[in-house]
């Protein structure tokens, strides 16, 4: 049996009389043989992430696990993180910057989420502000940090790289592939809904650098009225809406 608060992973076994952990996060840890079942931390606080390890502070203390050791971890994003997508819909990326930057400093690497998504929409922040070469570190990182499934979306940030830096070749190389299908499926995860946001953003920017302004408007707008959950992509979809509007060009 588990007691919130405690600490059941050998060797830090806490005593029925230690005091409450300071937090409300659960940690589960990949079970010690395929029969037994998986030990767990409760109502502890996951402190920081560093590299391959995660700190965690429970009633006796902090203690450094490795990546490798846990199953699942339940954890809350922090408030940060509402206020910096908050901050992209208000148009104002450098305080976005800062908030998920912050977040993204302490939590890269943690195996949730919203930590993920904070650590790729750091890259796409810095797209936002015209900072190229930040934008293709982060976006590099990222994909170091989560492989397997954060390549795709590390794939099309660097795509929507390619199309600011006017290589249309590579650019729809990567984003028309990905949204082939997209406008047929019935239900799409927030996961997916994200990808074809951005690779219908970089067809936009293709289709508009080519002089394809309604091809380009028409892809702005599936990004901001249908995959519109990378709110980063939106805002600079939002921008080029309206600059092509002053061109007469009115939307699908």
């Amino acid at each position: 049996m588990f007691i919130a608060g405690s600490a059941l992973t050998s060797p830090h076994t806490a005593s029925a009389q230690a005091p409450a952990a300071p937090g409300a996060d659960t940690v589960i840890f990949k079970p010690a043989t395929p029969t037994s079942p998986p030990a767990q931390l409760v109502n502890v606080e996951i402190v920081s992430v560093r590299g391959t390890k995660i700190t965690i502070r429970n009633a006796q203390g902090e203690i450094a696990y490795d990546v490798a050791q846990i199953l699942e971890i339940r954890k809350a994003a922090p408030p940060e993180f509402a206020q910096g997508r908050a901050a992209i819909d208000a148009g104002d990326p450098e305080k976005a910057l800062t908030l998920i930057k912050g977040i993204a400093d302490r939590y890269k690497g943690l195996p949730i989420a919203w930590a993920s998504e904070a650590t790729l929409m750091v890259g796409n922040i810095f797209v936002n502000l015209g900072k190229l070469t930040e934008a293709e570190a982060a976006f590099n990182e990222f994909e170091r940090i989560y492989p397997g499934t954060g390549a795709v979306a590390a794939s099309i940030g660097k795509a929507r790289l390619a199309a600011e830096r006017g290589n249309n070749a590579d650019a729809r190389r990567v984003a028309e592939p990905l949204v082939k299908d997209a406008l047929s499926k019935k239900t799409v995860t927030r996961a997916d809904s994200q990808i074809y946001g951005q690779a219908y953003y970089v067809l936009g920017k293709i289709a508009e650098s080519e002089g394809k302004l309604p091809e380009a408007m028409e892809n702005y707008c599936r990004t901001v009225a249908i995959f519109y959950q990378e709110r980063a992509v939106v805002l600079d979809a939002e921008k080029r809406i309206d600059a092509l509007r002053k061109k007469g060009i009115t939307t699908p």
